[in-house]
């Protein structure tokens, strides 16, 4: 016969659960109070301008492996022609890292070369791929031909594809958070990683397309905004970025793979923005973001503002709200900014 144990209705805990957890936001949000205070001791306008390369270097040790090696330039695997779309050739391209890794990508070449034909990167968000930023699956709801309007307006365009397509839709089961914690292991995050990939991939194209090295640019959604803001800190040969519906509070907005240790007392999206500075920067949230709340966006570029400002770089600086959801601005503010510093 089983012993009957003593029982008793969930509700009598409850509020126990509840002091817990009241208990630890509470002081989740003293110690944030108190790393924005070290982080001000750390890093603030004056000193970074003094030596930003220093502050650089040791946002790629926050990051970890493999940004704390040589950049190194991958071999190609294959180049497949598509088809021409208007003033574009399109290629399905692969670039070997690490000997058989096999990073892919969508490249958009003008079929009429110009001298001053600046080169892009556009990158994808959350769920997505290089085909979907590109209209090649569908006219999606929110990239509203994020790459097609860089194309247009006479760029040669890059489209990796990064670890954060939807398997509902495409296939190709993968856990990315899995993934960024076995890199974690190995002393780097999926961040470090592609960002790592990314920076190879410039490489490769300044070598053997022989793009216009000195109009490198950026252009990035959701995802593909913190990535745009994170490539351009690190990769200085780029000279303009465009992020949008991404740039907020990573303490607000906690996602494990781009919550990186110590960052909230060394370097967060407002220090990664300065690492930006005196180069072209563009950020854009919409007033309707369902996921980030643009008036905290709004606050947090006034901190980065401040660093354009000790460089008297003012002009090289934009943040904007447009109406709309989390989605790439519909408008051309944050692409006219993106090519006029290109």
């Amino acid at each position: 016969m089983m012993e009957k144990y003593y029982a008793e209705e969930i509700v009598k805990d409850t509020q126990y659960r509840q002091e817990y957890l009241d208990g630890l936001n509470a002081f989740l949000n003293r110690e944030k109070e108190n790393a924005d205070n070290r982080r001000s001791g750390y890093i603030d306008p004056k000193k970074f301008r003094e030596n930003p390369e220093f502050y650089r270097e040791e946002l790629k040790k926050q990051l970890g492996f493999p940004l704390t090696r040589p950049v190194e330039t991958p071999v190609l695997a294959e180049k497949i022609f598509v088809t021409q779309d208007g003033n574009v050739n399109i290629y399905r391209m692969q670039l070997i890292f690490f000997g058989s890794m096999k990073f892919y990508g969508l490249y958009f070449e003008q079929t009429e070369q110009k001298k001053g034909s600046p080169f892009i990167l556009s990158l994808h968000g959350g769920g997505g791929t290089p085909e979907l930023c590109s209209s090649i699956h569908m006219d999606s709801a929110n990239y509203n031909h994020q790459t097609r309007r860089l194309t247009d307006r006479g760029a040669n365009v890059f489209a990796p594809q990064l670890l954060l397509w939807s398997e509902d839709n495409y296939g190709n089961p993968h856990i990315r958070t899995e993934i960024d914690g076995k890199l974690r292991q190995l002393g780097g995050s999926i961040t470090a990683f592609e960002v790592w990939c990314m920076q190879g991939c410039i490489n490769w194209f300044i070598e053997n397309e022989k793009i216009n090295a000195e109009k490198i640019g950026v252009a990035g959604l959701s995802y593909g905004g913190m990535y745009s803001l994170f490539l351009t800190a690190v990769e200085t040969r780029i000279k303009a970025c465009f992020s949008c519906s991404w740039f907020n509070d990573e303490f607000v907005m906690s996602w494990p793979d781009w919550s990186y240790r110590s960052s909230a007392d060394t370097i967060t999206s407002v220090e990664v923005a300065a690492l930006v500075c005196p180069r072209a920067l563009v950020l854009a949230m919409g007033n309707k973001d369902e996921i980030f709340d643009s008036s905290v966006s709004e606050e947090n570029s006034c901190r980065a503002e401040a660093y354009y400002k000790e460089w008297h770089a003012e002009e090289k600086y934009k943040f904007y709200v447009f109406e709309g959801p989390h989605e790439l601005d519909k408008g051309d503010a944050g692409i006219d900014f993106l090519f006029a510093n290109l």
